[in-house]
């Protein structure tokens, strides 16, 4: 998902999140803290913020501004950050107070932790997944319930009428593209003014044509009294500002986009906006973003580099790019994605002149800060003309245009503007930036061209009279128009293609189960083809999607576009890395990215109490249960130790049977294994079991290790379940082989040797270790708080250690349940060893080949008291109050934390435990802040580590 460069500045932003104050992560502000004091315990992701005046006077150097500007954009806030608006809306109206749990709400938001989470493809600051898409307007209310009350502003809503869905568009360019409509915003004000002068001076009304760069905005009339005509205008809004951000062309600049969104989706509230000391939100922290930090975040945005073109090296490729390049024009599609306009001078200023209240503007500052986009930050750069010029080949217009029915779904009107009328999208990155079109909606080019009509129904109709050759070719030239690696040194760059002209699924090669089982199929060769199938964008010719099944399999009434997903029922994500990101590709999730469990058992949840809600009505808190994403690093570890423990249980449980049997007394047992307790049985002789004190696991005696609430035995099952319920991709050990059981044209989407494949990788990611301090009072904070750790109970369920006796992981899992593939089901299962296969880390056998797993769990369910008893819906019959014990490995570069990531702070996680956690708790409250902090600082330094890192302890600095 992320290039080299990006992993890197990954891990580096974790530890900086994770210990900014032991190891300083200055941010290069003028001000702020002595760099040589260890701060210890929960910090904020900022520890410093920049100064405008000392922006202004050259006293921060540009790498700084963009280092700075990076770090706002992918932080994830905190609220010591001042992360979330407990008392405001997302318009900064107020509300109701909003605490744990409701202080996230993924209809009306903040819903999001940080800026790239959403954006996020193929790297930090593209586009987005449809997991990721925005509720635009619902801003506008408390708190989206879908019950009428307050939060829904005392008003019926329906999910289709309280917001427009949208996905998230890439930012790459974007520094070009708002100087571009700074140009044609001054043509047009220029001409609106001559014509006005003109009318004056001449008595007479004057009608000007309004052409800026080659594109015409329809015209304007001018009378002598100083009055307008505006109702022949096309495409802009009547102020003549052209406006290049979102898809509805309603936002002016960066820097309004960036205020916008840091108070929406984050609750950061900007100081320019807000004011300054003001804590408008109630949240108990005053000037979270100030004028220096969204500066800084505005360049880092416009200088982020221009997407190029990604040519094949096969010449017939090549040559269908061409044919399909003069088609695109041919056919009228460049009359509005036209393919470059002429920029006049590629310095960038900010402020923007034409920033609206809110936002900084040109008189509040001394001095503009300015860069030249050709010349400064990231490359490759576009060239200047002769005339220093630069054509800026972004494949639109900047207008909007009306689309047609088939794009006019939206039920509320932004900002006055037609819900039919959408802004000319920019081509320019999105071929690797699915999906298509303002909704996410498309899965395929061709799908997205397909679904043009009102100014682009010529066109449109154009492409489909072609010969699908032509309509290939016009395919494979729009799929070169991509976002280019990191270390790519020239606009244009040449790779070896798939082969296939036109749309292409994001799988090209299956792995057949047979050839797995013939031992024709290597451990490297099914880990990268479990790679492929865990980071895909599923398309239409994957199968993605299922238009007749839900989530469960249950057959539904056809859903077809627009209607292909849901965010509540599902189908709602594209790749498994759409929501497993973080810190990378394998781990956990943003908020953005919560799952609502138990929603996919409805057609297509719209709470109308129609037939989508199986003709019920419910509440948003009511229809599921909203879970977090977690992370799978170390998880083939979990597994085995998870088998190795049902093994010991069941040999447990059949020797008191065999004992009551041959005694004819009833027999009691412990269920002990690893050291954890799981209760007690009593077996009888007539070979039944008392499974009353069984405590912690289901009366199969199966440790289920992955989801929240255990009920998930083994990966292979989580696969299955994920790719039907979140994509649509319907394996065949699950419908059948050569079934097409959702009526999507698509038999066999995923085969068992996929899913082997998928398996494989995810038991083979390495494991988490430990990111130490550097400074020595933090390091000997973490020495004292793991030593509190324990004493305080906090070890008995997180147990540090837990032994696993062989590292061999074979696939299938012995205990996997019917419809997933299991043991009788191959020759012999495929074997590989943790310990020495698959990319490092990987941890050390002992003396005695048994390994130490520090997963810090007894995979073992409790009572968590009142506090996480929030959900309203039972999970496979178990309590809604009980909860598997967290894995903390890995745990602190993955935040948000607990089931519902409702907690920002790891002291946050802590005070909301109960019930058997409640001692631990309580001894936690009882020790000095000192003491807390050091348990904190132990806890942070439980992380995924930097790829390829082979040692299982690093320090920050390193």
């Amino acid at each position: 998902m992320f290039g080299t460069g990006a992993l890197r500045h990954w891990i580096a932003l974790g530890a900086c999140w994770i210990l900014a104050a032991s190891v300083g992560c200055n941010s290069g502000s003028s001000g702020g803290g002595n760099p040589a004091a260890a701060k210890i315990g929960d910090q904020p992701t900022v520890a410093d913020h920049f100064d405008q005046l000392a922006i202004e006077n050259g006293e921060i150097d540009l790498e700084s501004i963009l280092a700075h500007g990076r770090l706002m954009f992918e932080a994830r806030f905190n609220e010591l950050d001042g992360a979330g608006r407990p008392e405001t809306t997302g318009t900064g109206g107020p509300r109701m107070r909003r605490d744990i749990p409701d202080n996230f709400n993924r209809i009306s938001a903040n819903d999001a932790n940080a800026c790239v989470s959403c954006h996020n493809g193929p790297r930090s600051g593209g586009g987005g997944d449809n997991v990721a898409n925005v509720f635009v307007m619902a801003q506008r209310f408390p708190f989206v319930n879908f019950d009428g009350g307050e939060g829904d502003g005392f008003e019926d809503h329906t999910l289709l009428e309280v917001g427009n869905e949208r996905n998230t568009l890439g930012m790459f360019g974007a520094g070009f593209v708002e100087l571009l409509a700074r140009e044609m915003t001054a043509d047009l004000h220029a001409i609106r003014d001559a014509a006005l002068d003109e009318a004056f001076m001449t008595g007479l009304q004057v009608v000007s044509a309004l052409e800026t760069k080659g594109v015409s905005f329809g015209s304007i009339t001018a009378f002598p009294d100083g009055t307008l005509d505006t109702t022949a205008i096309d495409g802009v809004d009547d102020d003549l500002v052209i406006k290049p951000f979102h898809q509805k062309g309603a936002v002016i600049s960066l820097r309004q986009f960036t205020n916008n969104a840091m108070n929406h989706h984050h609750g950061m509230q900007p100081v320019e906006r807000f004011g300054e000391g003001v804590d408008a939100d109630n949240d108990g922290v005053v000037d979270e973003l100030t004028v220096g930090d969204i500066t800084a975040a505005t360049i880092w945005q416009a200088m982020l580099p221009v997407p190029g073109r990604v040519l094949p090296n096969d010449m017939d490729a090549r040559d269908a790019v061409a044919n399909g390049e003069q088609l695109f024009s041919s056919i009228g599609c460049a009359e509005c994605h036209i393919p470059a306009l002429r920029l006049e001078s590629p310095v960038f200023t900010e402020p923007n002149p034409y920033n609206p209240d809110g936002n900084l503007r040109p008189e509040d500052v001394g001095t503009l800060f300015s860069v030249d986009l050709t010349a400064q930050g990231p490359g490759p750069h576009l060239a200047r003309q002769a005339d220093g010029s630069v054509l800026v080949p972004l494949f639109s217009d900047l207008k909007r245009h009306d689309m047609g029915p088939e794009l006019d779904n939206e039920h509320l009107e932004q900002d006055g503007i037609p819900t039919a009328h959408w802004l000319t999208r920019k081509l320019w990155g999105a071929a690797n930036e699915p999906p298509y079109l303002h909704h996410g909606r498309a899965l395929l080019l061709s799908e997205a061209i397909e679904k043009h009509g009102g100014d682009a129904q010529a066109s449109r109709d154009a492409f489909v009279a072609l010969d699908p050759l032509d309509q290939g070719d016009i395919v494979e030239f729009l799929k070169t128009l991509q976002v280019l690696p990191p270390d790519a040194e020239s606009l244009t760059i040449f790779e070896n293609g798939s082969g296939i002209i036109g749309d292409e699924p994001a799988v090209q090669r299956h792995i057949r189960q047979s050839d797995v089982d013939q031992g024709l199929v290597g451990f490297h060769e099914l880990e990268q083809q479990g790679q492929r199938l865990f980071d895909a964008s599923f398309n239409t010719l994957d199968g993605a999607g299922r238009p007749e099944t839900t989530g469960t399999g249950a057959v539904r009434a056809r859903r077809d576009f627009p209607q292909n997903f849901n965010r509540v029922s599902a189908p709602d994500a594209n790749a498994c890395g759409g929501c497993h990101n973080l810190p990378r590709s394998g781990g956990g999730g943003d908020n953005v990215a919560n799952v609502f469990v138990l929603g996919q058992r409805f057609p297509f949840v719209n709470f109308d109490g129609g037939e989508g809600d199986g003709f019920e009505m419910h509440t948003l808190k009511e229809v599921a249960n909203e879970r977090v994403t977690l992370g799978m690093f170390g998880s083939g570890y979990i597994e085995l130790l998870a088998r190795e423990m049902t093994a010991d249980l069941h040999a447990i449980r059949d020797a008191a049977i065999a004992e009551a049997q041959q005694t004819g007394n009833p027999v009691t047992r412990a269920l002990l294994t690893k050291g954890v307790s799981f209760g007690s049985l009593t077996a009888h002789l007539d070979g039944t079991v008392d499974t009353s004190g069984i405590e912690g696991i289901d009366a199969d005696l199966i440790v289920k290790p992955f989801h929240q609430k255990g009920v998930v035995i083994s990966l292979r099952q989580f696969s299955n379940n994920a790719m039907n319920h979140h994509h649509g991709m319907q394996p065949s050990e699950r419908f059948g082989a050569g079934v097409d059981f959702d009526v999507d044209g698509y038999a066999d989407e995923l085969t068992e040797g996929d899913m082997t494949a998928v398996t494989i990788f995810q038991a083979a990611l390495p494991v988490p270790g430990r990111v130490m301090p550097e400074h020595p009072a933090a390091k000997r904070a973490v020495e004292r708080g793991e030593e509190l750790f324990s004493e305080i109970g906090c070890a008995t369920c997180h147990i540090p250690n837990l032994r696993l006796e062989s590292p061999i992981f074979t696939e299938p899992n012995p205990y996997n349940p019917p419809g997933n593939l299991q043991v009788g089901d191959v020759p012999q299962p495929f074997a590989f060893d943790l310990t020495t296969d698959g990319p490092q880390p990987r941890l050390p056998r002992e003396a005695d080949g048994s390994v130490l797993v520090p997963a810090f769990t007894d995979l073992k369910r409790h009572d968590m008291g009142p506090d996480l008893n929030n959900e309203m819906l039972e999970q496979d019959g178990i309590a809604t109050e009980q909860w598997l014990t967290k894995k903390l490995w890995g745990m602190a570069n993955e935040p948000p934390f607990m089931h519902h990531g409702r907690c920002l702070l790891i002291s946050d996680a802590i005070m909301l435990h109960g019930g058997e956690g409640q001692e631990s708790r309580d001894n936690f409250v009882a020790l000095s802040p000192r003491d807390q902090d050091a348990i904190v600082e132990f806890l942070k330094t439980l992380q995924v580590l930097e790829p390829g890192e082979s040692r299982l302890v690093v320090e920050a600095d390193e």
